[in-house]
């Protein structure tokens, strides 16, 4: 935003030994001027904050279903879905068809997974629960899912709380699990134990297929956990075998946090490839925050290393939400789609809300882009 050095109609202060004192038509005509600057400069800022106006559509229907439409041409973001929480969302694309999960609503409460069927996102329809039965290690919350398929059927990659694993402050660990299905709707089976889970805990798990149909699992290291010192969080990555269930080799560290605007925490990783290059997507600051923002480095590959030197987030809070949150890509028909779920939302709604915005690629890299009449899914 471009700041000026005077406010408007401010007229500039006299100065020693200058002009005799200005004639009663000088005067007149000065104001004059000062009035067109004036009036010039309103509708300049009435047409700037006209063109970068988020339109937020929210249904507001006191019921589980959801509705919205597109923002307007000129408007970079596009929708916004309420009506019931959505947090952590993600979506995957099968064929023609096409699958939103989001996390759970908290401990013990059902759908543990929540999974939707969508035509688009104007026309969302009530959750079914994606794995009905937990694994016994969970506390009985599930968040951060990501889906994707394999020869031998769905895998699941998802974070909880174990009731079996503390960290060393003695509090319970947050770790990663794995579950499969022969269907995209579950039920998922996961495994008995979970697969990671670090001193501080593992969280944020997320899939990526290379050009090369090499699949990665990226998850964060959730250092921020211990309390008594100050660690900036890293985002591991690991090659996975082509049942999506087997971790081959061993984790390499392929970015960390390094932007004031961050504060020491970045999660939520999503790696995806543009224009043939890798893009490291993620949230940044605290997710309960105004401060919160969703960040973008740039990757040599799939294990980095990433360069994250952007001093603010791609995405900040805006009129679709405060604190964009956790955020995830997916990608049909030549459109790249970002969904976030903002968190630090402080009575703009009863709950967190779906957003979705549209990422295209340019010379200087991704940027959000207009919907350009394309709808999501």
């Amino acid at each position: 935003m471009t700041q000026l050095d005077a406010r408007p109609g401010d007229a500039p202060a006299p100065q020693d030994g200058g002009p005799e004192q200005a004639t009663r038509a000088e005067r007149r005509r000065a104001a004059r001027s000062r009035r067109r600057r004036t009036t010039g400069l309103m509708a300049g800022v009435v047409a700037l904050v006209m063109v970068v106006a988020v339109v937020v559509v929210a249904s507001g229907a006191a019921h589980s279903g959801v509705g919205a439409q597109p923002a307007p041409a000129d408007a970079p973001a596009g929708l916004v879905l309420t009506g019931r929480s959505m947090p952590d969302p993600f979506v995957l694309v099968v064929g023609s068809s096409t699958y939103l999960y989001t996390g759970g609503y908290g401990p013990g409460a059902a759908p543990h997974l929540p999974v939707r069927e969508f035509t688009d996102l104007e026309h969302v329809g009530d959750p079914t629960d994606a794995m009905p039965t937990l694994p016994s290690w969970s506390w009985g919350w599930i968040w951060t899912v990501d889906v994707d398929q394999t020869p031998g059927g769905y895998v699941m990659w998802f974070t909880s709380k174990s009731t079996t694993r503390k960290d060393p402050n003695g509090a319970l660990s947050q770790c990663i699990g794995e579950a499969t299905s022969t269907s995209p709707l579950g039920p998922f089976v996961a495994a008995p134990q979970p697969v990671i889970c670090s001193q501080w805990g593992s969280i944020d798990p997320r899939m990526f297929t290379d050009t090369d149909g090499q699949r990665y699992l990226i998850w964060k290291s959730d250092t921020n956990a211990d309390h008594t010192q100050f660690i900036p969080t890293p985002i591991l990555s690991q090659k996975l075998a082509a049942d999506g269930t087997t971790l081959v080799g061993s984790p390499v560290q392929i970015a960390v946090s390094s932007q004031r605007w961050e504060q020491g925490l970045i999660e939520s990783p999503d790696l995806v490839v543009l224009g043939g290059r890798y893009y490291l997507f993620f949230s940044g600051n605290q997710a309960t925050t105004p401060s919160n923002g969703i960040g973008m480095a740039t990757c040599q590959g799939p294990q980095g290393p990433c360069s994250d030197t952007a001093r603010a987030p791609f995405l900040a809070s805006n009129s679709q939400g405060r604190g964009p949150g956790e955020e995830s890509l997916y990608q049909q028909d030549g459109v790249t789609w970002l969904l976030y779920s903002p968190n630090a939302v402080f009575g703009s709604y009863l709950y967190r809300p779906l957003a979705v915005a549209r990422v295209s690629d340019g010379p200087h890299g991704p940027y959000l882009s207009t919907f350009g009449g394309a709808v999501p899914g």
